[in-house]
């Protein structure tokens, strides 16, 4: 490469290399400071983003966890008062061997059944003190071990749900109950936990990359699942995260503890049924390591930085200042109009490119100008994307508990219809490459949800659905433009209706085009929230965050103009009325297939 001769200009003021390099400064300091504020913001937002993440997975798992153990707990009860075992206790005295024996193994396979009914129960043992006998879900032996009876009589004293015996945790139930006159047991049900089972859901929960999770009670006298050390003693780690004892603790909460040199983050999640608190934790370094690892390069990159401005500014001022030149002559001539100027010259380095680029430059601007035009059409079609992206289902965590409201009833017929509905909603909801469907497919989508809010509500709730006029579901619009306004109408006005809630969907069809009408008889809509609602769908600002209705009128008017769109008023019902525009390519009545409809794009 030619290096152009240096001479020095006299100057009264700053060179031309002294100027670079402060030029280079003002422009990589604000960089770099932004880099470092990124890094810290960062650094805060993924700590707060994983213990969020770690209390979610607390909470939903020990709710999980309480409900299992409930129902062990009311079938422990239940089966030290079941008939077969009261009547073996009251009248073994009269009864048969034979009759005790058939009692016995009728027992035997109640306790098994128990047993088989959840992945929590590792062994039962039934011990009646006047028979001197045992009755175990898979055997049946004589007197209790020692150890297990005084397990019992001390967990029956102490007023707790779970208590350790030996490697294993125990729940117990006595009959009859401690009462006023104190009566000796007739009756002990050992109800033996499976760890390893325990242990083994709880290992689902720990979704980070060295994350653990455990189960430590609040005293300290039983864990489930992995320590943050081996053989480490309980009250250690209740000293490091405060959960339990006598203080009046939070019912969840999260921190920070420090083993040794290594940091980790925990949440828990306290629970009053068993005395004790899930805790979920991770090591700081397995997602903060990379973040300081970036911090090291970020000062390997500000004093790199620093050298090749230095570099840089002494390069540029020999070669690039006098070609500069004649490119910004160029470039004047180019903006009062004169196309025609070429720029030539003999040197092969970067300085021959840049000429050749501008005299291409400048006989593609008509063809950049056209290029203009499409980009911008691009963008409107990126808008939509971004506008459809933000709509997602709101009402999809409350429909497991109402299946499993619906399964615990034994309702199998309203269960199959409600994973039927289901299963037709997330068919629809996941399928993300389709930016346009069919208005049919969406009709049939609001029959699914409507179909699952029906059998949510059942008698308090009436859904009124017309069909279609004929080729009107061919139809291609943007998906979910119905889903959000029906919820808007559960959410707000039919969900805490005091009476019976109405919801109607009914299609109107015009010369040129097919408006679909949505109204509810909600009674929470003032005439202020309509005026207001109303505003923000005229407002065409396109700068304003935009949710709901006003997300599907911005959505339809990227697609089809401005003639389409949503109008809101109040319905003859009472509550909410929203009428969606569509336009049509031509009258229904001379279409003998697919519709087409002209958009703004094309």
């Amino acid at each position: 490469m030619r290096w152009l001769p240096f001479k020095r200009l006299p100057t009264s003021g700053f060179n031309i290399f002294q100027k670079l390099l402060v030029a280079f400064l003002l422009a990589i300091i604000p960089i770099l400071l932004i880099s470092m504020l990124i890094n810290r913001s960062g650094e805060s937002s993924v700590s707060k983003e994983i213990t969020n993440s770690l209390k979610s997975n607390a909470r939903f798992y020990l709710s999980s966890f309480e409900l299992e153990m409930e129902r062990v707990i009311r079938m422990k009860q239940q089966y030290i008062l079941d008939n077969d075992v009261q009547d073996l206790m009251m009248f073994h005295m009269i009864y048969s061997d034979a009759d005790i024996v058939y009692a016995i193994q009728d027992i035997k396979r109640r306790l098994q059944q128990f047993q088989d009914s959840s992945l929590f129960v590792h062994e039962l043992k039934l011990y009646m003190p006047e028979l001197n006998t045992t009755i175990h879900n898979r055997l049946i032996d004589k007197e209790l071990p020692e150890l297990d009876l005084q397990a019992l009589e001390k967990l029956y004293e102490s007023d707790k749900r779970i208590y350790p015996l030996g490697d294993h945790l125990i729940l117990g139930e006595r009959y009859p109950q401690r009462g006023p006159n104190e009566l000796p047991a007739k009756l002990w049900l050992e109800v033996v936990l499976s760890k390893a089972n325990m242990e083994s859901s709880l290992r689902e929960i720990s979704t980070y990359n060295g994350g653990e999770s455990l189960i430590v009670d609040h005293d300290g006298t039983w864990s489930l699942g992995s320590l943050p050390q081996k053989d480490m003693p309980l009250g250690e780690l209740l000293h490091l995260i405060p959960v339990g004892g006598e203080r009046k603790d939070p019912q969840r909460g999260f921190g920070r503890f420090t083993i040794g040199d290594k940091p980790y983050i925990y949440a828990y999640e306290s629970s009053k049924l068993l005395d004790a608190s899930l805790v979920v934790y991770v090591p700081e370094n397995s997602f903060l390591g990379p973040i300081k690892w970036y911090k090291q390069l970020y000062w390997l990159l500000a004093v790199t930085s620093l050298l090749v401005m230095i570099f840089f500014s002494t390069w540029i001022y020999k070669l690039v200042h006098q070609p500069m030149y004649r490119l910004t002559g160029a470039f004047r001539r180019l903006e009062k109009g004169d196309f025609d100027s070429q720029l030539t010259d003999d040197r092969k380095d970067e300085f021959n490119y840049l000429y050749q680029q501008f005299n291409k430059m400048s006989g593609r601007l008509q063809q950049l100008i056209k290029d203009v035009f499409e980009h911008e059409l691009r963008l409107n079609r990126a808008e939509l994307k971004q506008l459809q992206a933000q709509i997602n289902p709101h009402f999809l965590y409350n429909i497991f508990f109402l299946l499993n409201r619906i399964i615990q009833l034994d309702d199998m017929d309203n269960a199959k219809k409600l994973t039927q509905h289901l299963g037709q909603f997330f068919r629809f909801i996941t399928r993300n490459k389709e930016d346009e469907i069919q208005l049919g497919e969406e009709m049939a989508h609001i029959e699914a949800y409507t179909g699952i809010q029906k059998l949510r509500f059942g008698s308090k709730l009436s859904v009124e659905i017309e069909t279609l006029p004929d080729g009107a579901g061919n139809l291609e619009v943007p998906r979910l433009i119905l889903q959000p306004i029906v919820e808007n109408a559960f959410e707000y006005g039919l969900e805490d209706h005091l009476d019976k809630g109405v919801l109607h969907i009914w299609p109107e069809l015009e010369e040129l085009h097919l408006t679909i009408h949505v109204e509810d008889n909600g009674e929470n809509l003032s005439n202020e929230k309509l005026a207001e609602l109303d505003l923000l769908i005229k407002d065409t600002k396109r700068d304003i965050e935009t949710t709901g209705v006003v997300n599907i009128h911005r959505r339809l008017q990227l697609k089809f103009g401005d003639s389409s769109g949503l109008t809101v008023k109040r319905s003859s019902l009472g509550g909410l009325h929203v009428a969606i525009r569509l336009p049509l390519g031509t009258t229904l009545e001379t279409l003998g297939g697919n519709l087409h409809v002209p958009t703004i794009d094309r």
